[in-house]
């Protein structure tokens, strides 16, 4: 019974079914695996090196693949590398027009000697001010400074007056300070006494 030819790959019939194909040379044989490549890489969008044929192997092509879970993964953290430094950068690049902003109201920050300078500037200028004044912030002339002047003992009277003022405002009188004090002082106390009492009563237990 007749099954009829075996079919094989037109590739092999050609290399020993034609005449023709064994005068080609090596060269011509090549161009025309080359310009089969070509056309599969225009034909499927791929590198014509994916259709050249292996060797030792059938010269099948193989065709596209699926990527695996790894490359998946692999590409996700290739976009989140990239979203976070594109995030990075643009922090940083407002940050830079933010500076050079706020440059442009108030002008440069004075850097080494001429910002030592001016911060010694800055300094006496506050250290004046603050001799000019009274602790509590009225005027003081050099004569009250000094200890002249009609008025001397009733201006430290009222900057005393001030100045309790504000600690009472701040703090409560000064009496409800002090019981505050005493109070806390009792508790912790308490608690001290509190806490030798358990000690010496667990050493009591453990070691009779």
């Amino acid at each position: 019974m007749y099954y009829g030819v075996e079919p094989q790959i037109a590739s092999s019939q050609t290399g020993y079914k034609w005449s023709f194909a064994s005068k080609t040379s090596k060269a011509d044989s090549d161009a025309l695996k080359a310009a089969r490549a070509a056309v599969g890489a225009a034909t499927y969008n791929r590198s014509p090196s994916d259709y050249m044929p292996v060797a030792g192997g059938s010269g099948r092509v193989q065709g596209p693949t699926l990527p695996s879970q790894s490359d998946l993964t692999l590409a996700r953290e290739d976009v989140d590398v990239r979203l976070h430094t594109d995030r990075d950068l643009k922090r940083k690049r407002n940050k830079k027009e933010e500076k050079e902003r706020v440059e442009d109201m108030v002008g440069p920050k004075e850097v080494g000697r001429d910002g030592m300078l001016e911060k010694k500037r800055a300094r006496r200028e506050a250290d004046r001010s603050f001799r000019e004044k009274g602790d509590d912030g009225f005027e003081a002339d050099e004569s009250t400074l000094m200890g002249g002047g009609d008025s001397f003992r009733e201006r430290l009277a009222k900057r005393d007056a001030a100045r309790k003022r504000v600690e009472e405002k701040k703090f409560g009188p000064r009496e409800e300070r002090e019981a505050a004090t005493r109070e806390r002082a009792d508790v912790i106390r308490q608690k001290d006494r509190a806490t030798m009492d358990m000690f010496m009563q667990m050493a009591k237990e453990k070691f009779g």
